[in-house]
This record gives C-alpha cells, sequence and structure tokens, in this order.
C-alpha cells in the first residue's frame, strides 16, 4: 500500500530531475562581448555607438547586463558581474559554464590579448 503511494512522487521527481539536467549543459562558447542593452538595441556589436565613444564600456560599468556574440552571430546573455567585463567590450573573449536557454551562468571568462587567452577576474555576485 506504501509503495502504491510513493510511486506517483518518485516518478514526478524523477521527471522534474530529467527536466533540469536537460534545461542546462556545461559549454564554451567564444565571440565578441557586447553591451547587451546596445546590441539588442542598436544591433551594433563592438564599443562605439554612432558619436557615443566607449557606450558599451560605460553601460556595462552602470551595470547593464553583457552578451555575447558568437561568429555565427547567436547571441547569449552573461551572467556574471557586468562591471569585471565592462573593459573588455568589442573585443574577443572565451566564456565557460553552464547554458540555460540561451543564456550562460559564467564560471569562467577569459579575453583574447596578444594571441593568449588571460582570465577576467568575475569576483561575486551579488
Amino acid at each position: 500500500m506504501k509503495l502504491t503511494r510513493l510511486f506517483p512522487i518518485l516518478v514526478l521527481a524523477l521527471a522534474i530531475g530529467a527536466g533540469v539536467s536537460v534545461a542546462q549543459k556545461d559549454v564554451t562558447l567564444e565571440g565578441t562581448l557586447v553591451d547587451s542593452k546596445c546590441y539588442l538595441s542598436v544591433g551594433e556589436a563592438d564599443n562605439d555607438h554612432g558619436t557615443m565613444k566607449n557606450c558599451g564600456t560605460m553601460c556595462l560599468k552602470g551595470g547593464s547586463p553583457a552578451g555575447l556574440l558568437t561568429r555565427d552571430k547567436k547571441f547569449h546573455a552573461i551572467i556574471a558581474p557586468s562591471t569585471a567585463l565592462a573593459d573588455f567590450v568589442g573585443q574577443t573573449i572565451r566564456v565557460q559554464g553552464s547554458e540555460h536557454n540561451g543564456s550562460i551562468m559564467a564560471k569562467k571568462v577569459e579575453v583574447r590579448k596578444n594571441g593568449r587567452w588571460e582570465e577576467v577576474k568575475l569576483g561575486a555576485m551579488m
């Protein structure tokens, strides 16, 4: 009798667990660091927008979310402190983390400098 009551709960727990494991996966993606707000509204992947020099850097320092634009023009929001990434807008970065519905929970971010990858200190998320 007790087993018949526990069976639906067990099935539900397994289904939820399977859904969570499918929803996220570890990835390493490379592309251009962009300011999400500027990129999604203007469509420009560099740091200067029109007459606004260093616009993307200023936006990330102000708390706007960072994004990654891959070579095949796929956009991914980066879940990480944007202020730590602000100085690298428009540059090539590599992000390692778990992907959730197109967003990346960043575990490690590296920027390409002089042909080498250098890790960016992300600090703590608030």
